[in-house]
């Protein structure tokens, strides 16, 4: 089949947001997928599951599509996020490692794929052949029905291209100028304090707090449905955020997110490029893994995160170390584009109790908070 028969399947399934990356054994598919969908282009798999997420929990109807070898950097996210908070989670994806692969690399994890999917418990449809592009939308139907991931793997013989060639690139910005000057002052701020100063500010806008002590620490201080407490997925907080800040540009979406977990994602430069003006990250940064009991991570005096998000592509960067600094900041938000606030805060977590909502009540207000 080829990639016009992948998109009308895709469109007749109501898919209304995909994220990719791409595959060689598919060129003409990841060529036109942004031009028939609303489209976010990835660096990393990881990073498409909580997008996903985001979509859905925000009444999107999201797809993945990639190639198998992704699946590897994937099934943390999907088994902790997905499948923990019951999410659909359609991916397609270009089987490598199959007979006749010339790239030795594709073979160990891809060959074993199948097993490997069977033993996560995550459903596989291997796709049987190019005449059979409903199989697509069954496995797409089965995903929504049962909120689960479901793998959707076509083997070379089943994909063919139209002649779609290689598309011109988009003319580059012109230059622009950043006048960057650093002035870090002595933390004064705990993580729940920042937390408390945020919300004293919030309205209507929904929120997405990251995994462990962030979230409970948000349950302590204010919960409200329009809270989605992440109970696992280390790095997945703002991929969830810019995923419902895609679906629902009329929402206004603040996440609260970590130094260590932006550090460990590649998600800065994806949202950089969406540039959603409806966005607002505050990264509460410590300097240490703070869930995990405060152990100092990499580059703790010497990371700068408001300078990588600028070089990330955001417009609005800034960083803030007073109560009253994160008030303004998210007070003065303006023009295109995403605003990242780098709140410096000191080590040390609360007595915050564990949240008391299972993961489908978490979803389920939270998604009719929507409504």
């Amino acid at each position: 089949m080829d990639e016009d028969q992948i998109i009308g399947e895709l469109k007749r399934q109501g898919i209304d947001l995909v994220s990719s990356v791409p595959c060689d054994r598919a060129k003409g598919l990841f060529f036109k997928l942004p031009q028939n969908f609303r489209h976010i282009g990835l660096t990393r798999e990881e990073d498409g599951v909580g997008i996903s997420a985001g979509a859905y929990l925000a009444g999107a109807r999201p797809a993945i599509a990639i190639q198998s070898s992704g699946l590897g950097n994937m099934l943390n996210a999907i088994l902790s996020l997905t499948v923990t908070f019951g999410l659909p989670l359609p991916v397609l994806a270009s089987w490598r490692g199959c007979a006749g692969e010339k790239i030795l690399a594709q073979i160990p994890f891809n060959r074993q794929l199948p097993a490997i999917l069977s033993a996560a418990g995550i459903a596989c449809t291997i796709i049987s052949g190019p005449d059979a592009p409903h199989e697509i939308g069954e496995a797409i139907t089965a995903a929504y029905q049962n909120r689960t991931p479901q793998v959707i793997l076509f083997r070379p013989e089943c994909l063919e291209e139209t002649g779609c060639s290689v598309q011109s690139l988009p003319v580059r910005p012109q230059p622009f100028s950043v006048c960057y000057e650093r002035s870090w002052r002595t933390p004064v701020m705990t993580r729940l304090e920042a937390i408390r100063v945020v919300m004293e500010s919030v309205n209507n806008e929904v929120l997405v707090a990251n995994i462990g002590v962030p979230s409970k620490e948000l349950f302590l201080v204010r919960d409200r449905p329009e809270n989605f407490y992440m109970l696992g997925s280390y790095t997945q907080a703002s991929a969830i955020g810019l995923g419902i800040a895609a679906a629902r540009p009329d929402k206004n979406v603040i996440v609260i997110d970590g130094d260590g977990s932006l550090l460990g994602s590649a998600i800065l430069p994806v949202i950089g490029s969406t540039a959603p003006n409806n966005l607002i990250l505050v990264a509460l940064d410590n300097g240490v893994f703070g869930s995990t009991g405060n152990q100092p991570r990499p580059g703790q005096d010497t990371v700068d995160l408001a300078l990588m998000a600028l070089g990330a592509g955001f417009i609005h960067s800034i960083t803030v170390h007073e109560p009253w600094e994160i008030g303004a900041a998210l007070a003065s938000k303006s023009g295109k584009g995403p605003l990242f606030i780098h709140a410096r805060i000191r080590p040390g977590n609360s007595d915050a109790p564990n949240i008391p909502l299972s993961p489908e009540q978490i979803r389920d207000r939270f998604m009719n908070s929507f409504l």
